[in-house]
């Protein structure tokens, strides 16, 4: 065997090296990625967790909560910050989320779910009176969410 045959067989084999690399090197990447897409909505899940735990760390929240969820002017002033703040961490939380959705997720099955989870979250902590009008009073500062949360109201206003 010549210089010249041995040199393109090397040649062969580390072209093949690279091509192995560059596979092994996407698979690993492509896992990364979802560790941290997994990793990004576990954070959202906490927060939404962490909301649950305020609103039933004491009954004096669940009845702040409860009262104005029905109407704001049940509330006195002190409750209705309580109130407006508790739903301000809420929306942020959403916000997020909504900012993972799009960002993190390929268009499908997956986001579609993430969506129409989102939505439900929306209806079910915003649908009553009391929230819908504080709400109404904070939507233009969620541009981001303020669609969909719009659309999640006026679904459940249809389901009543």
């Amino acid at each position: 065997m010549n210089w010249e045959a041995f040199g393109a067989i090397a040649e062969m084999v580390g072209a093949g090296a690279v091509v192995a690399t560059l596979l092994y090197l996407s698979v690993q990447l492509r896992a990364a990625n979802r560790q941290a897409e997994l990793e990004s909505f576990r954070h959202t899940w906490d927060g939404l967790n962490q909301f649950c735990d305020l609103l039933s760390a004491s009954k004096e929240i669940a009845s702040v909560v409860n009262r104005g969820r029905e109407s704001l002017t049940r509330l006195d002033a002190d409750e209705v910050l309580m109130f407006e703040h508790l739903h301000i961490r809420l929306l942020n939380t959403m916000e997020s989320w909504h900012l993972q959705i799009i960002r993190t997720s390929s268009p499908g099955e997956y986001r579609d779910t993430q969506l129409a989870n989102f939505s439900g979250i929306a209806a079910g902590y915003l649908g009553f009176p009391g929230t819908r009008d504080f709400w109404k009073r904070t939507r233009d500062y969620f541009l981001p969410i303020q669609k969909l949360v719009d659309e999640a109201l006026a679904g459940a206003e249809g389901a009543d």
